[in-house]
């Protein structure tokens, strides 16, 4: 029954101290890394220290490399997204870019996961915020990092330009972008 508790925990967050899920069961730090590890051998999770994620990692392609469902990039660690969809099915994105164009498209998405910039967690995407065109480029434009809060993200404006945005409006920011150009008669 814990188990399955902090998988949807988990699932709703993407991340989680194992402080807070001591406090939260009354239970020593032995007994959670036990519950975690046999959640690791499952496949369900992996241990970071002092944290556990949702697994995210998908099956390798025929080249050995995961890529970007949306640009066909391969799909660097630090700004890894994912959707976990109804089906079962997980796909994955190089960034927050194509992920959160990914998660507007994409029907039955069950969980939406993105690698906070900062501190390498992975976070729920659809409550994180995102700094949209910083000075930090990344692998696709307009650059979109997320962040885990919104005070994460003002901080991180501060010292590296850009517009802070929640999901919503950063979706909407990258659907008017990505439309095509009215043609000129």
């Amino acid at each position: 029954m814990r188990r399955r508790t902090i998988l949807q925990l988990l699932q709703k967050r993407g991340s989680i101290a194992v402080s807070d899920l001591t406090k939260r069961f009354g239970v020593s730090r032995m007994t959670i890394h036990r519950d975690l590890d046999a959640l690791v051998q499952q496949g369900l999770a992996q241990k970071r220290h002092g944290w556990v994620e949702l697994m995210t990692t998908q099956p390798q392609t025929t080249t050995g490399t995961a890529k970007c469902l949306m640009c066909r990039s391969d799909i660097p660690e630090r700004t890894l997204f994912t959707l976990q969809l109804e089906n079962a099915e997980r796909i994955q994105g190089c960034c927050p870019h194509c992920g959160l164009m990914m998660l507007s498209h994409k029907p039955g998405v069950q969980s939406a996961l993105a690698r906070d910039f900062l501190y390498g967690r992975m976070v729920n995407a659809i409550e994180a915020f995102y700094v949209v065109e910083s000075r930090i480029a990344t692998c696709c434009a307009p650059s979109v990092l997320c962040l885990p809060d919104a005070a994460s993200a003002a901080d991180f404006q501060r010292g590296f330009g850009g517009t802070v945005l929640n999901c919503a409006d950063t979706i909407a920011f990258l659907q008017r972008r990505h439309q095509p150009m009215p043609a000129h008669h």
